[in-house]
């Protein structure tokens, strides 16, 4: 581990543990999409193989971090977070982002790089485009309440009944626009790929993600790359979760040379 990051009992509110596993042989540091809390990784956890631990990250403002405000700049949180896993994750690692959650995971990467530590065994981004492809379509997070709310059923390609509960809608429309606005201030600047295998995951019916913005991540590492298209759309972690599971633990299983070289310990 890094010796510049200190013992800070305030990261600790960062990652929860949908199922504990202190002997396991690899974690997966999972990042959620727009106003998404840690416990939407619960299902993969119990999914995935006995010897890997889902470390679910937890944002400001989200899940039991409710009362604190929000990010709503990329850079200060990756300063963050990276100090975070480089304390309080083991290697080796896998970094997993869902949507803005895959942005972050990037740049997460990136910055580990930078400060040369040892950094992430894989990056999986899922319902992302490549960070060097940013969305045509309208940004949402300085909409007014109506318009963000149409955007949001728009994004899912589905109506989302939640949507409907105005007294939840206020609890999380902060959330959704500081998430949001992750994305949508983010400039991408080009530099170095990544020297760590990237998977990529898509839904087939994602009209925000279409493949050939899938399979652009491929340009972002000098590693392995590969593209898996599941059913669904923007949410197939909420809508297939067993073949979202199936699917990571096969990529896993896939890089099971990469983690032992890594670490020695598989």
């Amino acid at each position: 581990m890094p010796e510049t990051p200190e013992r800070n009992p305030h990261r600790q509110r960062w990652i929860q543990y949908p199922r504990p596993k202190p002997d396991a042989g690899l974690r997966l540091v999972c990042l959620p999409y727009s106003g998404g809390r840690a416990s939407v990784f619960r299902r993969l956890a119990a999914d995935l193989p006995g010897d890997v631990e889902v470390c679910a990250i937890e944002l400001p403002g989200h899940g039991r971090r409710l009362g604190e405000t929000p990010m709503t700049r990329l850079e200060p949180l990756v300063d963050q977070l990276t100090d975070v896993i480089a304390e309080r994750v083991p290697r080796p690692f896998v970094l997993l982002g869902y949507s803005v959650g895959a942005l972050i995971g990037f740049e997460t990467g990136r910055e580990f790089a930078r400060r040369g530590w040892p950094g992430p065994t894989a990056l999986f981004a899922a319902a992302a485009r490549a960070p060097h492809l940013r969305s045509e379509r309208t940004p949402l997070h300085e909409l007014s309440r109506a318009e963000l709310v149409d955007g949001l059923h728009r994004l899912a390609g589905r109506h989302n009944d939640l949507l409907d509960d105005e007294e939840l809608v206020d609890v999380m429309l902060p959330v959704l626009r500081a998430d949001l606005g992750l994305d949508e201030t983010y400039a991408h600047e080009r530099g170095s790929p990544l020297d760590c295998p990237i998977a990529a995951f898509g839904g087939s019916e994602d009209w925000t993600v279409p493949l050939p913005a899938l399979e652009a991540w491929g340009e972002q590492t000098t590693a392995e790359f590969s593209a898996t298209t599941l059913p669904g759309g923007h949410f197939f972690l909420d809508s297939s979760p067993g073949l979202f599971a199936e699917a990571v633990s096969a990529e896993l299983k896939r890089l099971e040379g990469a983690l032992r070289d890594d670490d020695g310990t598989l």
